[in-house]
């Protein structure tokens, strides 16, 4: 080969990289960037729809959010407050294609997700939701009204497309320690009666330091659920029955039991709680636990006094 065509060859070779170059750069200059949520104030967010094979409902009540549909029951504030928090970053959204014609290879056909956030002014954005990006980072969505294909810089599909016992607070009991007056615990015909103080706890009448005592009280309010059991459902064997007096006087009682097996799975460990009518499934370590303090408190203090 000649000098003169090795020449050439690298002129034309330069001369194809610069126009590579200026056609890719043409290209993501003119992508078309929109902000979905811009002008959106999370904190006036009182209403957020979803729907990935069922409609979720979540309502701001006050202080607090509670689902409305398809059942009564609040809702989890953590996975609220991260899905407000992924909005109020005010994500960019770039356009991948400017007609629907395509929607189903980015997963926006009609089995496609669909959210939708409504604020206190009466503002409403909707969207449905396709498929995650290649790199896991953003989706695809579709915002209601417009006929483009945006793919949105952060992953919201993952906050939204949340199963209804995700949505749900775990929470089982929803007051402090502070508000307690006493707490009983029953195991068959033997009753523990805790009455809190600030150092020193009265467990059937006899004083115990107050770690001991707060940390079996601690292991049952502090617990969360696993599940939910929206059913009626018969024990099959009772662990243990508590009852929890409030300083308002509200009281309330339940059970910890292994279930019979005729409306869920036999001998699923679940706790039923009289304040809301809900029964719960629960970690068998749960009642492990608390039975595990009691006979420590019985040997260590009770027994010594009685005996």
């Amino acid at each position: 080969m000649s000098k003169t065509t090795q020449l050439l060859i690298a002129v034309l070779a330069i001369l194809g990289g610069i126009y590579l170059v200026e056609r890719l750069t043409s290209k993501t200059s003119t992508t078309e960037t929109v902000s979905p949520f811009a002008g959106l104030d999370t904190s006036s967010i009182n209403r957020v729809q979803v729907n990935f094979g069922g409609e979720i409902v979540i309502e701001r009540s006050g202080d607090r959010w509670m689902i409305t549909s398809p059942l009564d029951f609040p809702a989890a504030p953590g996975q609220i407050s991260m899905l407000l928090a992924r909005i109020a970053s005010d994500p960019s959204a770039s356009v991948v294609a400017d007609n629907l014609t395509d929607s189903s290879a980015y997963g926006l056909g009609g089995e496609a997700g669909f959210a939708s956030f409504s604020d206190a002014d009466g503002r409403k954005i909707a969207m449905r939701i396709g498929n995650l990006t290649p790199d896991f980072n953003g989706c695809y969505i579709e915002l209601m009204g417009e006929k483009k294909i945006l793919q949105l810089s952060t992953n919201i599909r993952m906050l939204v497309a949340q199963s209804l016992t995700n949505w749900r607070d775990k929470r089982m009991f929803r007051f402090n320690l502070s508000e307690i007056e006493s707490v009983d615990f029953a195991l068959g015909d033997t009753l523990y009666h805790f009455i809190p103080s600030d150092s020193v706890w009265e467990v059937n009448g006899t004083d115990v330091p107050a770690t001991n005592a707060r940390d079996i009280v601690e292991s049952l309010l502090g617990s969360t659920a696993l599940g939910f059991i929206d059913s009626s459902v018969s024990p099959s064997t009772v662990i243990l029955d508590y009852g929890v007096t409030l300083t308002n006087r509200e009281h309330l009682t339940g059970q910890i039991f292994k279930s019979a097996g005729s409306e869920v799975a036999f001998g699923q460990l679940c706790l039923s709680n009289s304040a809301d009518n809900q029964v719960y499934t629960v970690s068998s370590t749960l009642p492990a636990g608390i039975l595990r303090g009691l006979r420590e408190l019985q040997k260590n203090y009770l027994t010594k006094v009685s005996s």
